[in-house]
């Protein structure tokens, strides 16, 4: 098994997904359109929703590549558990709500992000 997935260490695959997550909470956390503070764009509902399916594909792929030996469920149950918690962090803070559609959006990203990265991680293993 080579330490390296698409040219890349392991290791820097690891950075971009503690990045990502990273991004994933800043984004989720920061207060809506007409607060005071930083703000963040109104991206309409169908873009935002998009863009929650891509970013947790692309945290569950990145997260997928990190790993020696990759265990697609874990992965999957710990990058949904981080999405529920960020959704309820979003509801209890108050300026931003909890949505069901954002969830489910995230659950989906996770699953086609590990569908995505497993035939990479086969090739990198043989």
């Amino acid at each position: 098994m080579t330490d390296r997935v698409l040219g890349l260490p392991r290791g820097a695959w690891l950075v971009v997904a503690i990045v990502l997550a990273v991004l994933a909470a800043v984004a989720a956390l920061i207060p809506p359109r007409g607060t005071p503070g930083i703000e963040v764009a109104d991206l309409g509902e169908t873009l935002a929703t998009v863009l929650h399916g891509v970013g947790y594909a692309v945290l569950a792929a990145t997260a997928m590549l990190a790993q020696r030996q990759p265990r697609p469920v874990p992965t999957a149950l710990l990058l949904i558990a981080y999405g529920v918690l960020l959704e309820i962090v979003q509801g209890a803070l108050g300026q931003r709500s909890a949505q069901w559609v954002d969830l489910a959006a995230n659950s989906a990203g996770v699953v086609l992000g590990i569908l995505v990265a497993l035939p990479f991680i086969r090739r990198a293993s043989a």
